[in-house]
Parts: structure tokens; sequence; C-alpha cells
């Protein structure tokens, strides 16, 4: 059975992610920011923000589309196909959509 790898940090990233812990950005955030610049793939951004994050959010609904997106992207027929990269790229339009948005998310 292929199961996808838990995503890895850098030492660099992991650092920069413990410094953020103690500020008002927050992980949700912080990983949505690292998905829209490149330094997050979308799709272990999107794995981290769904297993990590959004139960911690109380699973807001206004992430439930990137919630969406990202169980697309994981898909075992997507994967099958080498579908993915093209569904990498509605992962981050809706991490900047929520960028742009009121935070933390709201409903």
């Amino acid at each position: 059975m292929n199961t996808p790898s838990t995503p890895r940090l850098t030492l660099v990233a992991a650092r920069a992610l413990q410094a953020m812990l103690r500020t008002e950005i927050g992980p949700v955030r912080w990983w949505l920011l690292l998905i829209v610049n490149g330094s997050l793939a979308p799709g272990a951004g999107g794995d981290l923000i769904t297993y990590e994050g959004w139960g911690a959010l109380a699973q807001p609904q206004a992430l439930r589309p990137l919630v969406d997106k990202t169980e697309a992207y994981n898909d075992r027929a997507a994967i099958r196909l080498g579908d993915r990269e093209s569904l990498a790229d509605p992962i981050v339009e809706e991490a900047q959509r929520l960028l742009t948005g009121p935070w933390p998310p709201q409903g």
C-alpha cells in the first residue's frame, strides 16, 4: 500500500515554526504563507493544515475549500494517473484567498 509520506521540515523551517508559535501568527496562517511563497509544497502544506490545524481551529467552514482541495490532491486515482501537479495550483490559490481574508477564519 502506497501512503503519502509525513511532511518534514528543514532545521531552518523548524526553528522558524517554533518562533512563530510564540507569536500571534499561529501555525495555520504560517503554513498558508509558506504554501503561497513556495517554501512548502502545496500537498504537504494542505496536509499540515488539514490534519494539524483545522481541528485546532474548531474546523471553520472557511477552511473547508482548502481541506477539499487537499483531499482531491491526495486522491488515489489522481496519484495513479499522475494528475497531482494540476491539483497543486488550486491549493496555492485557496491559500492566497485565505490570507487575504479575516484571520482567524470565521465560521
